[in-house]
């Protein structure tokens, strides 16, 4: 009988020994595993994050070109709207010396008109320094006033002859 159970315990430890190696062997193919999904996960990362990075390179090139259009628009915008401000005041000023020249009808009308010409004018001209700090999202609003009020500038001058 102690043969028999040395032989039992022999090959009970036998088994053990190589349940042992087997979960031995199972867990090294477990860290295996994990080392190569952490591989894949960090090239993942790391192509996400080029991508990212692309992606943001791209969208800031399209915000500075955007941004330059609309300095440019609003650059033109202030050119033009200047060459019209001194073609007015020239307007005005031959209203001025006409007012002078003129008699009658035409003189009251031209002087009882010119205060409120010149007061037009220069709300206009308060008005259009704002266009130095109009953004993209105010700019519609701050360029469909200033026309408003130029149209009505440019109505009271030639209401004034």
């Amino acid at each position: 009988m102690r043969t028999v159970l040395t032989s039992i315990f022999a090959v009970s430890l036998g088994l053990a020994v190589v349940g042992c190696n087997r979960a031995a062997d199972e867990q090294r193919k477990a860290d295996e595993a994990r080392a190569e999904a952490d591989r894949k996960a960090a090239e993942v990362s790391q192509d996400s994050q080029q991508r990212i990075n692309s992606a943001q390179a791209e969208a800031d090139e399209k915000i500075a070109e955007a941004n330059a259009s609309f300095l440019k628009m609003r650059e033109d915008y202030r050119h033009d709207m200047t060459q019209k401000l001194v073609e007015l005041d020239k307007d005005i000023a031959e209203l001025e010396a006409k007012a002078k020249s003129e008699t009658g009808k035409t003189k009251a009308k031209i002087e009882s008109n010119l205060p409120t010409v010149r007061q037009m004018r220069d709300d206009f001209v308060r008005d259009y320094r704002s266009v130095e700090a109009a953004s993209a999202s105010t700019w519609d609003a701050t360029k469909e006033r200033l026309n408003k009020s130029w149209d009505e500038l440019e109505k009271a001058v030639d209401r004034a002859d």
